[in-house]
């Protein structure tokens, strides 16, 4: 298991947040008292846990993948290995935010401390660029440009040059002239955004400041983000290079989002809607 997640490493470039969740689903499987290669046991007991389809799916494309490397490698049978079929899951349409509460929300936000200022600018930030919590975490100083863009270093070390909106250049900047001095010591290196013990701070803790100022998730963001784009007439290509994605039909569902959002609006708007 060791060498494989190594590979992910080294060869696929995955990201230590991927890497981290496939060894958590393989070694979960291989605890488990069942027959190495089968998993019509696992799928009971991962039913029993309560994980969702989407979750179970996730596993069974971990472990599929590692036994499959197994046996490319004459580490396990072939025989051995049954063949298990997806849940079918039902595609649930991301939670957006609509543009008057995100602007209210982001026009009403505190700035009474050096927190209050940190935190404002994470959230600037994530809807002007729509960032994922990862990427957040790992910026540093040099990443922030004088023509008002943002470089990130996304899924698979993949580097993508984001354009930053005028209040979330001024509030990062706002945060790195007079708020990031506070929480610095020999643990912050040139990383942006610093907890207070002076670290960068984790995926965890960004999370949380989403939870408390916003009241939803991180990703609610970035799906508001890509969704606002679309609403406002950008082509979905251009949406698809922001996000980072590799795969059109990822952001494929955004459409789907827009067209819900025109409906609603339609019949809002028409006299015999």
């Amino acid at each position: 298991m060791n060498q494989y997640l190594d590979s992910l490493q080294k060869i696929k470039n995955y990201s230590p947040n991927t890497i981290k969740s496939y060894k958590n689903d393989i070694q979960q499987y291989l605890n488990e008292d069942i027959t190495l290669g089968e998993f019509a046991e696992y799928l009971k007991i991962c039913s029993k846990k309560e994980y969702t389809k989407s979750t179970i799916n996730r596993k069974i494309t971990s472990i599929n993948t590692f036994l499959n490397w197994c046996i490319e490698k004459k580490y396990f049978d072939n025989t051995a290995l049954k063949s298990v079929r997806s849940l079918k899951n039902e595609k649930k349409l991301p939670n957006i935010l609509s543009a008057n509460y995100i602007n209210e929300l982001l026009d009403g936000l505190p700035i009474k401390d050096d927190k209050d200022i940190r935190d404002k600018a994470i959230l600037e930030l994530m809807y002007s660029s729509g960032l994922r919590v990862s990427e957040v975490s790992d910026l540093t100083l040099n990443d922030i440009k004088k023509n008002r863009s943002v470089k990130v270093i996304g899924k698979g070390n993949k580097e993508r040059v984001l354009p930053l909106t005028s209040r979330a250049y001024e509030a990062i900047n706002s945060y790195i002239k007079y708020s990031r001095k506070i929480f610095i010591n020999q643990k912050s290196y040139s990383y942006i955004f610093l907890g207070v013990r002076g670290g960068k701070l984790s995926d965890r803790e960004i999370r949380r400041i989403v939870k408390l100022r916003v009241g939803t998730f991180p990703h609610s963001l970035r799906h508001t983000f890509a969704t606002h784009l679309l609403d406002g007439g950008a082509d979905l290509r251009i949406v698809q290079e922001l996000l980072g994605h590799n795969d059109p039909s990822t952001t494929q569902i955004y459409t789907h989002v827009s067209k819900k959002q025109m409906k609603k609006k339609y019949e809002q708007s028409h006299p015999r809607g």
